[in-house]
């Protein structure tokens, strides 16, 4: 309460106060007081849920009014997984700009657990990921885009490059950068061992960056587990191989979320009409 005062520029017995009126029209204790915290109560979270939205959206007003004020031309915020970024997006948001030079963008790259929370809190006008459980429907509309296989890749020069048969049960014993246990691409990695009953690998690093895997695949044994369409250009690089084994079924589609009954703005619906232009002209890989 000291803090929360101290950022209001009010007296602590005043902030409190605002509290207890706040309980009071609620109906509800809205935080349990303990000796050296406030703990929100499961009704409490909810309102500090709602009013986490409420001031992202505040901000965004203020930012984006100023941002106009200042002589630009409005802020796009895109989240991101990485199966969408090495060409689908990319090449949407440069036909993007050559309509609307002078509108800044932002891409957070993420896993698709981390980018639905920042959309749902507003803090991202639109991601292009995968829905992570089936209650996400309530809040988002999700548009698919593609499906993509997973491919186990190594270096070119690792052991069991040239392999022309591979198993997971030899896999597993080996080192391996995975996404972390969250993800759609980590379960269905897992639901594969486990439908073969192998036990998951004990040596990992977790990462959602493909730079950093690819990096460390350079410079070990170590495996990964990567979509299609992310491999495109390193496998044109030369300095990666993937071996005879697709794992599992492929990741469902990706898409384009948004969040549910609110209107895009115009450059976020340009950008829809985009991503559906570069999905219409991709090749399979």
């Amino acid at each position: 309460m000291h803090t929360a005062a101290r950022q209001m520029h009010l007296s602590q017995p005043a902030a409190s106060k605002m509290l207890r009126d706040l309980e009071a029209y609620f109906g509800f204790q809205i935080f349990e007081r303990q000796p050296r915290a406030m703990v929100p109560t499961e009704l409490g979270t909810q309102v500090v849920r709602h009013a986490t939205i409420l001031l992202n959206d505040t901000d965004r007003l203020v930012e984006d009014i100023q941002f106009m004020h200042e002589g630009g031309y409005g802020r796009l915020i895109i989240g991101a997984i990485p199966a969408a970024a090495p060409e689908i997006l990319p090449a949407a948001i440069a036909a993007l700009k050559r309509r609307r030079p002078r509108l800044a963008i932002s891409i957070d790259e993420q896993s698709s657990d981390r980018l639905l929370q920042a959309l749902e809190y507003k803090q991202l006008d639109l991601v292009i990921g995968r829905l992570t459980h089936v209650s996400q429907h309530n809040l988002f509309d999700f548009e698919p885009l593609l499906e993509e296989p997973l491919r186990v890749v190594a270096r070119r020069d690792h052991p069991l490059a040239g392999a022309t048969e591979v198993g997971l049960a030899e896999l597993s014993r080996w080192p391996w950068i995975l996404h972390p246990l969250s993800s759609p691409m980590r379960r269905v990695f897992e639901e594969a061992l486990a439908e073969a009953g192998i036990a998951s690998p004990a040596d990992t690093i977790e990462t959602t960056s493909t730079q950093t895997t690819l990096q460390l695949l350079l410079s070990s044994d170590m495996l990964a587990v990567l979509p299609r369409s992310v491999l495109k250009r390193p496998l044109a690089s030369g300095q990666y191989v993937t071996l005879p084994l697709i794992i599992g079924k492929p990741l469902d589609y990706y898409g384009i979320i948004t969040r549910k009954h609110q209107p895009l703005s115009a450059a976020t619906a340009e950008l829809v009409s985009e991503l559906r232009q570069q999905v219409r002209m991709a090749a399979p890989v």
